[in-house]
């Protein structure tokens, strides 16, 4: 007796039904929560969260685990554990070299064309803001949308332009306290400002010291710079990982600690940004073989007083992108300005999207923070899209 077409049918929706897991994912030497770690196969993906955790589902049993600067995971559902442990790659010092040379930046210099998309472009993306008041939350906004870019990276044919990024906003939520204690209201950076710092960037000049050294079996270098001693008004540290194969960068990190910078006045408000970090992991497309910013993140401190320095507040904001469906075709509708300060735009809230949104979760104290502010017996004024 032959099977039956139904059996065929039950058999083979049972082979591709969906899977979904929960995990943490952690440093194996110091079991540190490992935030941007990507999670993904050829057909789905996501990034784990400031926990170090990250929901994934897909029909597809394959995983691959992976963050620059630690081996790469591949495993399957039914392996995957509550806690995951990454390793580092192993640097080889025995390579290390210290010049001024910038060999190896030229090269990456040679590529750029072949390696970056220097032409417009769609993508989707999910952009994430939250604001801490002397170290305690008081802001979180949620975009998502679609973006169309004049390019990539700007080279010395292309000059940056207030139009070189259209945005048509799909979902967002946000909610927040508007002023602190003392009157202060934190403007928000708008999506063009922060595209632009989420634009790679060049710190190999003359003012900084140069440190190479190669891992994964030579095929990768980690190209670090530190500002020169004499460089006195503010100190920059960071590295790039660069693939050695077709010396595309693959991750920046960046961080800029300000020496005694001045402070600027808004009325009898003076302020002033303390420190500023920068990180971006870049990923290869096997389609278009080009490289796209696929997480990006930048964070800032700013300290705030009055003419009577009776207080002084920190402020530390911290963005988040990511992106995905890179040079799709799809329509952009320009909906929303790329001028504005992200808190005070206006968008609905659509609850069963970011239900089910898991592409970037909350972390405990974000859901700990958005209960406890919109308690009707707080004190402050919040602005919130978020209907109870």
């Amino acid at each position: 007796m032959k099977p039956s077409f139904f059996l065929f049918f039950l058999l083979s929706f049972i082979g591709f039904s969906q899977q979904t897991i929960d995990a943490v994912i952690v440093d194996g030497a110091d079991n540190v929560p490992l935030e941007f770690v990507g999670v993904y196969n050829s057909k789905d993906h996501t990034i784990s969260n400031e926990d170090g955790r990250f929901q994934f589902s897909s029909l597809l049993d394959s995983i691959i685990i992976y963050r620059v600067g630690y081996d790469k995971l591949s495993t399957t559902f039914q392996k995957v554990k509550d806690t995951i442990f990454l390793n580092k790659s192993v640097l080889e010092l025995n390579e290390v070299t210290v010049t001024n040379k910038k060999t190896l930046w030229q090269k990456v210099g040679d590529s750029i064309r072949s390696n970056y998309p220097i032409y417009p472009y769609k993508e989707k993306f999910l952009l994430r803001g939250v604001l801490r008041y002397n170290g305690k939350i008081t802001r979180i906004q949620d975009l998502q949308g679609k973006l169309e870019r004049r390019t990539l990276l700007y080279t010395k044919e292309i000059d940056p332009d207030k139009k070189d990024f259209k945005v048509e906003l799909t979902n967002m939520r946000k909610v927040g306290l508007v002023k602190d204690e003392n009157e202060v209201y934190f403007i928000f950076e708008t999506f063009y400002q922060l595209f632009m710092n989420f634009t790679p960037m060049n710190a190999t000049g003359d003012a900084f010291d140069l440190t190479e050294a190669t891992f994964n079996n030579g095929s990768k270098t980690n190209l670090s710079f530190q500002t020169k001693p004499e460089i006195e008004n503010e100190e920059v540290n960071g590295h790039y990982i660069i693939n050695n194969n077709d010396h595309a960068i693959e991750r920046i990190y960046m961080a800029i600690n300000n020496k005694d910078n001045p402070y600027k006045k808004d009325g009898n408000i003076r302020f002033r940004t303390v420190s500023v970090e920068k990180e971006m992991s870049l990923s290869k497309s096997s389609i278009t073989n080009k490289y796209y910013i696929a997480t990006a993140k930048y964070d800032v401190k700013v300290e705030v007083t009055d003419d009577k320095n009776s207080y002084t507040s920190f402020y530390d904001v911290s963005f988040i992108l990511t992106t995905s469906n890179h040079e799709g075709d799809f329509p952009v509708k320009k909906n929303v300005s790329t001028s504005k300060d992200l808190f005070k735009i206006k968008y609905p809230y659509d609850q069963r999207y970011w239900n089910a949104q898991n592409q970037l979760l909350l972390t405990e104290e974000m859901l700990d923070f958005i209960e406890k502010v919109q308690d009707p017996n707080n004190e402050f004024k919040v602005r919130s899209n978020i209907k109870n």
